[in-house]
């Protein structure tokens, strides 16, 4: 009987199923934030108009605005979607760090930093993220609605920093700053790339990077992410 009696109070705990209304409003939300983040990696935060995002999303403009009333809303909504899985730095699974990277564990730092750079800060959800958070520094509205979902993210990274990485010289909390660092650098590469001449500088640049950074850090014995 108390087995009984659990079962059903589990079965009555249970989130609803979403009702076929949810089901289609989160569809249209997800396609109008997809529109925002191509708008933004085109054209820029300025240029991200609600008129523009409709186009894209090739909605109603009664549809976008019954969802997103204002240009602030969608990006605080973009935002949330781009931040909701917490990318660990690079993309690793639980293998040995040598066998899985092909050498040394300098070289498997060396790895995980450039793929930061291509899988996840220069795709467009990477740079569209990154034209919010420039217009966020003098839009103190949009700063103050976006900081403490950024605040959450940047936590929950630097916890998967110390999951992953370690080092002989360095305390937790300088692996910390080191990473912050290394985020910093691979952001403002959207802005140097703009000025080299050369197509393949910034790749260069990143790599050259990562070398420098890769022989203060080591990749944790079966680093799981």
């Amino acid at each position: 009987m108390a087995s009984d009696t659990t079962a059903a109070q589990k079965e009555n705990d249970a989130p609803a199923a979403p009702t076929k209304k949810q089901l289609q409003s989160e569809v249209a939300r997800r396609k109008i934030c997809e529109a925002v983040i191509d708008c933004l990696d085109e054209h820029g935060y300025a240029e991200t108009s609600i008129n523009r995002v409709q186009e894209r999303a090739d909605v109603s403009r009664g549809a976008l605005t019954h969802h997103f009333p204002s240009k602030e809303e969608l990006m605080v909504a973009t935002v949330e979607r781009l931040l909701k899985p917490v990318p660990g730095p690079a993309g690793r699974t639980r293998t040995t760090p040598q066998s899985r990277l092909g050498g040394t564990r300098s070289a498997g730092i060396e790895r995980d930093l450039v793929r930061l750079w291509e899988r996840v800060v220069d795709t467009k959800e990477g740079r569209a993220l990154f034209e919010v958070l420039v217009a966020a520094r003098t839009d103190k509205q949009l700063h103050a609605r976006i900081s403490p979902k950024l605040s959450q993210y940047n936590d929950s990274f630097n916890r998967e920093v110390l999951k992953l990485y370690r080092s002989d010289a360095l305390d937790d909390d300088d692996v910390v700053a080191l990473w912050t660092i290394c985020r910093v650098f691979v952001r403002g590469l959207h802005i140097q790339e703009r000025f080299e001449a050369k197509p393949d500088r910034t790749s260069k640049i990143m790599k050259r990077f990562a070398q420098l950074i890769a022989p203060h850090l080591s990749v944790r014995d079966g680093a799981e992410r």
